[in-house]
């Protein structure tokens, strides 16, 4: 059974997007090389959450207040964590107290993948790890790489995340998954 099949009422993240809020109803979002990073804040009993696509882009611009050039738009990871970052500050939240998860980074696409360089999914997660020891945060919990897509449900309202690996059809990118496996973060 679906993580998301009993939810009546949920918010679906797309690619691009990131989301900050206290409303009780789960955030859902389907990722493959792409990461999310979840934000809690135990005290305000807020969460945020962002699907980003990219690393980052080659040209960067100061476009959010109390941050380093970042990426246009939240389609890249810097952009993405730095605008969660400042949104928390807007609501009164110091983001050393809060509970950080990364999910995704996933070699989804093996097949595109050549040579020795690395996959988007491992950019990615290099990426938001670099921001994140820059930021001298630390991760609370983590499932990253990998072959397999994964399925987030987070509840900003609690911190609770939970995620499900999704059946994968394409032999290249590690086989066909039971998708039924499904399990809260590992926590550090």
């Amino acid at each position: 059974m679906s993580l998301s099949a009993g939810l009546k009422k949920h918010y679906f993240l797309h690619p691009g997007q990131i989301i900050v809020t206290a409303d009780e109803n789960p955030i859902v979002t389907v990722l493959g090389s792409c990461v999310a990073l979840t934000v809690y804040s135990p005290e305000r009993r807020i969460g945020g959450i962002f699907h980003a696509l990219l690393p980052e882009y080659i040209e960067k611009n100061r476009v959010i207040k109390n941050s380093p050039p970042v990426s246009p738009d939240p389609d890249y990871v810097d952009y993405s964590f730095y605008y969660i970052k400042n949104r928390m500050s807007d609501l009164g939240i110091d983001i050393t107290r809060t509970r950080l998860m990364l999910f995704g980074g996933g070699d989804v696409l093996q097949s595109l993948t050549t040579g020795k360089s690395a996959s988007v999914g491992k950019k990615n997660i290099e990426m938001i790890k670099n921001i994140i020891e820059k930021e001298k945060l630390k991760i609370s919990a983590e499932d990253t790489g990998g072959t397999k897509a994964r399925k987030i449900v987070f509840h900003p309202g609690s911190g609770k995340t939970f995620l499900e690996y999704i059946e994968c059809d394409n032999p290249e990118a590690g086989g066909r998954g039971n998708g039924k496996e499904n399990r809260g973060t590992n926590r550090r």
